[in-house]
């Protein structure tokens, strides 16, 4: 699974069309405020993340950067084959651990 492939499961889009062209009009702008075109500049997000798949199901869970897996401070959910997506413990709080991502009740 690519990361467009959970984009696409997460929010439902069918495709991703013409991402270069997209990504160059949102985010390669250049030019000076005399342009009326300010510098776009654009920031990773700070999230450590972790995927992990189980016959036909993928489970991926989010942390600060740092969070070890068996610390209580991850958010957890599951996508399955029809793109329904589940979280665990029935909620997207940070309180859930990463060890093993297929072991926790998702609702």
């Amino acid at each position: 699974m690519t990361i467009t492939d959970l984009y696409i499961q997460l929010f439902g889009k069918g495709a991703i069309k013409d991402g270069d062209v997209i990504s160059m009009a949102e985010h390669g702008r250049v030019g000076g405020t005399n342009l009326g075109q300010g510098f776009k500049f654009s920031k990773e997000a700070d999230m450590a993340d972790k995927i992990q798949t189980s016959g036909t199901d993928t489970y991926v869970a989010f942390s600060i950067p740092g969070t070890a897996q068996a610390t209580a401070l991850w958010q957890a959910l599951k996508i399955d084959t029809s793109g329904t997506v589940t979280w665990a413990d029935g909620n997207s709080n940070f309180d859930n651990v990463a060890t093993d991502l297929t072991i926790l009740a998702y609702s």
